[in-house]
């Protein structure tokens, strides 16, 4: 599909424009040459531990915070947590009472979930080691008070997702993503040109998200949150966390991670920072409140 044509042959705009956008980029996106792919990028643990180290950060604990009062799940609520990883929400969300079933495709995180569970949980944790798109319909243990995917929405079918987390939904549905460029898609676009020797599309944004969800005939609410800079203890772990997000493997390829990281960073109050301004966004709406529903 050409990213540009929002016309149909007979002069109208499309009623597929933002669908066919998501999937147009995305599709850019995994055949970028040396992109790796979400699920072969968390299926090693050395990535698993560098994510590790990102959410032992303060900011990283208020971002998470943010997002359960943003939600107001009640305990007692039967939630989905779409690529719920290391348990970052799904874990609190059962502590305070909650049934939660995690979406987790990678064998590493979910030893890495396990390794967070609690021993007391007022709530419950399941796990179902699968990719959403690969998820049976009707979803096991639905259906749900409340669906989450915070920065999991990996598929390219966006409209597809979208319909099967309101089939299984009776309640809220809460999406999480980058209204704008986040701070590795940024170094992405500056050094995939040097290091795989093409452009990097990037991701679609929250726009793009908000404006499918309006095609498909659901009004969603939307709120703006200002992310924190990456913080690192030291620029060998930025360094390093960019070899393997950026799909390195020679010494040359380390030599411009090197220099570019160290004409970039800077000292911040949790260590070294990559400096950036980037916004987030919160999606969500009551699905509830649709016709036939």
């Amino acid at each position: 599909m050409d990213r540009n044509n929002s016309v149909t042959p007979e002069g109208c705009v499309s009623q597929t424009y933002w669908r066919d956008r998501w999937r147009w980029q995305k599709s850019a996106l995994f055949a970028t040459p040396g992109y790796v792919d979400p699920a072969r990028y968390w299926s090693t643990e050395q990535n698993v531990g560098l994510y590790r180290k990102s959410r032992n950060r303060p900011a990283w604990r208020e971002k998470s915070a943010a997002q359960l009062a943003a939600m107001q799940i009640p305990s007692g609520s039967r939630v989905l947590d779409i690529g719920g990883g290391a348990g970052t929400l799904a874990i609190p969300l059962a502590v305070q009472g909650c049934d939660v079933t995690v979406i987790e495709p990678s064998s590493v995180m979910r030893i890495e979930l396990a390794g967070n569970r609690p021993r007391e949980m007022s709530g419950s944790l399941e796990v179902l080691p699968l990719r959403w798109e690969d998820v049976p319909d009707p979803v096991p243990g639905g259906p749900f008070d409340a669906v989450i995917a915070s920065y999991s929405l990996t598929m390219t079918d966006i409209e597809g997702a979208l319909l099967k987390m309101q089939a299984c939904c009776r309640g809220t549905i809460h999406l999480f993503w980058f209204l704008t460029p986040p701070s590795w898609s940024r170094v992405s676009r500056d050094l995939w040109p040097v290091l795989h020797g093409a452009e990097y599309p990037g991701e679609p944004l929250a726009n793009c998200l908000w404006q499918v969800l309006y095609e498909m005939g659901i009004y969603a609410g939307l709120s703006v949150e200002k992310k924190p800079p990456s913080g690192y203890p030291a620029i060998d772990d930025v360094v390093e966390q960019a070899f393997q997000k950026l799909n390195c493997s020679t010494p040359r390829q380390r030599e411009i991670l090197d220099a570019y990281f160290s004409a970039m960073l800077r000292q911040g109050p949790e260590g070294i920072i990559l400096p950036s301004e980037t916004f987030s966004a919160h999606i969500w709406w009551n699905a509830r409140t649709l016709p036939g529903n």
